[in-house]
């Protein structure tokens, strides 16, 4: 439905195994400044973001929704010396708009979304550096009111600084973007861009209750009919 293929066309960074990771949710212990064992992490997230569709103008939008990102193992025992990589393997947000109706975004299948945590350099001898995060993400936004289901093409770079504990919950990040991105239709992927996005803030949310995930996924099925 939303998880990633098991073979993208289109591979944005390394491939992080999921075999035996096991899911975190509330109630998860999250140590500050401490690089963690692997794991799924289903958290909340909130995004406003802003496109311009032909015909209706600038939108702006709200979304409430969920991710779930894969971890690795941590290359270092230190915080300082950690690197994380991340794959994005589930995502869904939903909105409501007076220009457009309602828009709900999904994790496009055909590439794998990833990134990763890392200390910059120039820090990495500081006691208890913050680390930078940053994830490339292909997703498909489904506009039924305006009857479209578009796509990126070009990666959106979701980032966030500051870190000073994984996962970064709770943190303010943005969407990488200079001046607009373009997107394109699924029923006419080869075509000329039909939308743009022109601005994109979100925040990682803190872990989910299993049963606020499930009753996020029910909603996601009934947006998608399946």
């Amino acid at each position: 439905m939303t998880t990633a293929t098991a073979s993208p066309k289109i591979a944005w960074g390394p491939r992080v195994n999921l075999d035996g990771v096991e899911n975190r949710f509330a109630g998860t212990t999250v140590a500050p400044y401490s690089p963690p064992v692997p794991g799924i992490d289903n958290l909340g997230i909130t995004s406003t973001d802003t496109f311009y569709i032909p015909n209706h103008g600038e939108v702006v939008v709200d979304f409430k929704g969920y991710v779930r990102v894969v971890r690795s193992e941590p290359t270092a025992g230190d915080w300082n010396r950690a690197t994380v990589y991340t794959n994005l393997i589930e995502l869904y947000m939903r909105g409501d708009t007076v220009e457009a109706g309602a828009i709900a975004v999904t994790l496009n299948p055909d590439f794998l979304s990833a990134g990763a945590l890392w200390t910059p350099p120039c820090d990495a001898e500081c006691d208890k550096p913050a680390k930078s995060c940053r994830m490339a993400v292909n997703a498909i936004f489904h506009l039924p009111r305006v009857g479209m289901i578009l796509f990126n093409k070009e990666p959106i770079e979701l980032t966030i600084d500051d870190v000073r504990s994984i996962p970064p919950a709770g943190n303010p990040g943005l969407g990488r973007i200079h001046e607009k991105l373009p997107l394109y239709s699924r029923s006419d992927p080869d075509g000329p861009p039909v939308a743009d996005i022109t601005a994109l803030k979100f925040v990682m949310g803190t872990y989910l209750e299993p049963t606020e995930l499930e009753c996020l996924r029910q909603d996601l099925r009934q947006v998608l009919n399946v």
